[in-house]
């Protein structure tokens, strides 16, 4: 009579080191901070105006037709009083 085979497994084990280097970078930062303040003075002005447009509407009353004979002004003259009333202030605001 045979006995089935008998199995026998031998393992034989070695170790290894395997070293991993991960470099790693300081930076020191050494940081300057300006602080910059600006300021906006405002000037307030006021200004009040007239204009003047003239219309020739014809002879009758009741008629919508009307067409304008002189343009509004349009302060192109060189002269900034013509044809307005103008009344100014001045004064200093911090805001």
């Amino acid at each position: 009579m045979v006995s089935p085979t008998e199995r026998v497994v031998k393992t034989r084990t070695t170790r290894r080191v395997v070293r991993n280097i991960h470099p790693t970078e300081v930076i020191n930062v050494n940081r300057e901070i300006i602080r910059n303040e600006n300021y906006y003075p405002v000037t307030n002005t006021e200004v009040n105006e007239t204009i003047v447009e003239d219309y020739d509407c014809g002879s009758d009353v009741n008629s919508p037709n009307c067409r304008r004979v002189s343009p509004a002004n349009t302060n192109n003259s060189g002269n900034s009083n013509s044809g307005r009333n103008r009344k100014r202030r001045n004064g200093w605001s911090w805001f």
